[in-house]
């Protein structure tokens, strides 16, 4: 009788660079999606304090002058994009799809909501190149 072992396939190992940028995108994924949550549910009572006091960063009024959904659509792209990062932290190749589309969407959704704003040139770059480092993990990713 010859016995046969059980191996199953080597477990990918996350790379370092994967872990940092999923701990980056993390963090910054966490605290877009809290803080568009956070101005959505407290929009009725900032817009009053806001037209009172002022705004010293005129871009800040364009923001806010975009209106409540603009938020709402802004926590709910965070939160996939957060949902990607998680799946990508797990080596999953759906995540890499998620994160990617709701930074694109992030990227573009205020061209939809504020009239007048300049296209962010650098939050593209940014948006961009984490893109790409993420995309030279896909082939890792199952």
């Amino acid at each position: 009788m010859t016995e046969y072992s059980q191996t199953s396939a080597p477990k990918p190992v996350r790379p370092q660079l994967l872990t940092i940028l999923c701990v980056l995108s993390y963090i910054g994924s966490s605290l877009g999606a809290f803080s568009f949550f956070m101005v959505f549910t407290a929009y009725p009572q900032l817009m009053p304090m806001i037209e009172e006091m002022g705004l010293a960063m005129p871009a800040m009024e364009l923001y806010f002058s975009a209106g409540r959904n603009f938020f709402l659509a802004g926590a709910i792209f965070y939160f996939l994009s957060l949902i990607g990062v998680a799946l990508m932290w797990r080596l999953r190749k759906v995540g890499f799809h998620f994160y990617a589309g709701a930074q694109i969407m992030i990227l573009i959704m205020p061209l939809f909501y504020i009239q007048g704003i300049p296209i962010p040139f650098l939050d593209g770059i940014i948006t961009a190149l984490f893109i790409f480092l993420y995309y030279r993990f896909y082939r890792l990713f199952v």
